[in-house]
């Protein structure tokens, strides 16, 4: 038997409160919610990579259609960021439809 064994019982004092987090509040998203994100950024490079090569075959075009061009480029360049930038990130139904037009647009 082995004397002057010493249990260590913790206090009420010891105890460090645990603060609860919010149940509502998803750190890591639902997998629906990944699911789509990630169909939307492929879809999202799909569109960059149409829009890359309309302005390859057309080269050399009008002033207003480099801006226009230049100007919804950049907002795809957005849209992926902003689908990278964390895991419950989706496109609204309004990116959406404008990201539809741009492709159908750039896609010839």
């Amino acid at each position: 038997m082995i004397k002057n064994k010493k249990h260590n019982k913790l206090a009420l004092k010891d105890i460090v409160p645990i603060e609860w987090m919010n149940e509502d509040e998803k750190v890591y998203g639902s997998k629906q919610t990944n699911l789509i994100r990630i169909s939307q950024e492929k879809k999202i490079k799909r569109l960059q990579l149409a829009m890359l090569g309309w302005a390859d075959r057309m080269g050399y075009t009008t002033k207003d259609d480099q801006l226009e061009w230049r100007e919804n480029f950049t907002s795809v360049l957005q849209w992926e960021k902003h689908l990278s930038s964390g895991l419950n990130n989706t496109l609204s139904k309004e990116e959406k439809k404008l990201a539809n037009k741009l492709y159908q647009k750039y896609k010839k």
